[in-house]
């Protein structure tokens, strides 16, 4: 009997801890996504409201396998998003807050794979630009990222959680590489 009590012991918190919700790592401004909104000149804008409805694309919070993945930004991952975005646009020397240039999404889909041997990450978004309210751009951009992944939930998990930025920064960098994204924060 002594043993029986001792493994539940030893397996109880195990699965306890399995079963804990984390918070995705603060968002990072990528240097590339950086120079690109530095190199639009006379661009400018505000950060409007970024949305995130869930549905079976876009899950809150995220599973990652068993444990949950939460925003640390607000209550879901538009707000993540949308910090995302402010960063960039703030080391860029873009951001406006009093500009009559604002910029709003939509996340469409959200979805991480944490995957046994490769993981993915799967994000949407539709981006709407306005000009004194104005529609001036809308549109939806999409990303994909990959990485190796492993069976065992204490490297998997981890893994997945340090590459969903990588993901958002991708998203970012398609954004900023359509040039008519580029002409309407102009």
């Amino acid at each position: 009997m002594p043993s029986v009590v001792r493994a539940i012991g030893v397996v109880a918190p195990i699965l306890l801890l399995a079963a804990c919700s984390i918070v995705a790592p603060p968002y990072s401004p990528d240097v590339d996504n950086v120079q690109s909104l530095k190199n639009a000149t006379a661009a400018n804008a505000k950060v409007g409201t970024f949305e995130s409805h869930t549905d079976a694309k876009n899950p809150y919070p995220v599973p990652l396998r068993a444990n949950p993945m939460k925003s640390p930004i607000g209550n879901s991952f538009g707000a993540y998003l949308a910090d995302a975005m402010t960063k960039e646009l703030l080391m860029a020397g873009k951001l406006a807050p009093q500009s009559d240039v604002e910029i709003k999404a939509t996340l469409l889909e959200n979805d991480i794979d944490v995957g046994l041997v490769n993981g993915a990450a799967k994000l949407s978004a539709r981006f709407i630009v306005t000009r004194a309210g104005t529609v001036r751009y809308d549109q939806v951009k999409s990303a994909h990222t990959q990485w190796d992944s492993a069976f065992a939930a204490m490297i998997a998990i981890p893994k997945a959680r340090e590459e969903y930025p990588l993901a958002v920064q991708k998203l970012l960098g398609e954004l900023y590489a359509d040039p008519a994204f580029i002409e309407a924060i102009r």
